[in-house]
C-alpha cells in the first residue's frame, strides 16, 4: 500500500483522520501512517520504549543529564524520558514533525511542554549539533538500521562534535554476514532495514575521535552498540553492563 512507501525520513505531512483508529493499530504495518505504526511494528511501541530506557538507566542515566533523542519520531522514548529528567534537557529531533506533534497530543500530553520544556527540531539532515549544546546521551535508536553510508557516517561525525567529553550514542544497527564488506548506498530504507561491515564502523568513529563497542543488551530484531570518545565512559568489552538492577559507575569529565 501508498502508505508503506512512506520514508520515515521524508518529512510527511500530517495523516488524515482516516489514518486509522486506535482499535485497529494492531492491525497495521510498519510505514503506515499512524504515529504508533510509523516508527516500527505497533507491537514493539512499549517494549522498546522500555529497552531504551532501561539500556540507559544501565549506563547511569541521571535527571540532570542532558539527552538528544535523535529520530525521536512519536515519542516512544520520550515519554518516559521527559517526566524523569529536570526542566530543558530534553531534546527530540526528527524531520517528521508531525510524529513529535502526535507523540505529544497522545502520549506526553501537552503540558509537558510547559512543566518540563523540551526542545525539538525538524532537522533531517542527520546532524546531532543542531542545538549547540554537548550531550550526556544521544540515544539513535533504528536510525542507521535504515540509513545509507552517507548520512551514517554524517551522524557519527556530528555526535562527535556533540557529545560531553563524558557523554554515550547508544544506537542499534545490523551487521553484515562475515566477509561481507559492502555498504548500503541508498539514501533511506524504511520500513526495509540495512547492514553494516564492523569494520567499517569502526574506522569511521575512529576517524572522529570515537570508539565503537557493541554491547550485550536485548533488542526485538537488532543488536546495540554504544559510542563514546573516552574508553572510560564504556564498560569493559564482553563485561555486561549490571547485575541486580545496579549502574554502570560513570566516569565523568571535569565533574
Amino acid at each position: 500500500m501508498l502508505q508503506n512507501l512512506l520514508r520515515r525520513f521524508g518529512g510527511q505531512t500530517a495523516p488524515s483522520d482516516a489514518a486509522g483508529a486506535d482499535a485497529d493499530v494492531a492491525a497495521l504495518n510498519p510505514g503506515d501512517h499512524h504515529y504508533r505504526a510509523y516508527v516500527g511494528p505497533v507491537e514493539r511501541f512499549g517494549p522498546v520504549s522500555l529497552l531504551q530506557f532501561s539500556l540507559m538507566t544501565a549506563l547511569g542515566l541521571d535527571e540532570n543529564d542532558r539527552v538528544l533523542d535523535f529520530g525521536c519520531g512519536s515519542l516512544r522514548l520520550g515519554r518516559l524520558l521527559m517526566p524523569f529528567l529536570r526542566p530543558g534537557l530534553y531534546h527530540g529531533i526528527d524531520p517528521n514533525t508531525w510524529l513529535m506533534e502526535e507523540g505529544l497530543r497522545r502520549e506526553a500530553g501537552m503540558d509537558i511542554k510547559t512543566l518540563k520544556r523540551p526542545a525539538f527540531s525538524g532537522d533531517g539532515s542527520f546532524n546531532c549539533d543542531v542545538f549547540g549544546v554537548p550531550f550526556d546521551f544521544i540515544m539513535a535508536q533504528s536510525i542507521i538500521t535504515h540509513s545509507g553510508a552517507e548520512d551514517t557516517e554524517r551522524f557519527l561525525a556530528s555526535a562527535a562534535r556533540a557529545l560531553a567529553d563524558d557523554g554515550v550514542v547508544m544506537l542499534s544497527y545490523f551487521q553484515n554476514a562475515a566477509g561481507d564488506d559492502s555498504l548500503p548506498m541508498e539514501k533511506w530504507t524504511y520500513p526495509g532495514c540495512v547492514s553494516y561491515p564492523l569494520d567499517w564502523l569502526n574506522m569511521v568513529c575512529s576517524a572522529y575521535g570515537l570508539i565503537w563497542r557493541d554491547v550485550d543488551w536485548y533488542h526485538p530484531g537488532a543488536r546495540w552498540a554504544l559510542v563514546a570518545r573516552d574508553e572510560r565512559r564504556l564498560p569493559p568489552a564482553g563485561q555486561p553492563l549490571y547485575t541486580n538492577g545496579h549502574p554502570m559507575e560513570r566516569w565523568r569529565a571535569g565533574r
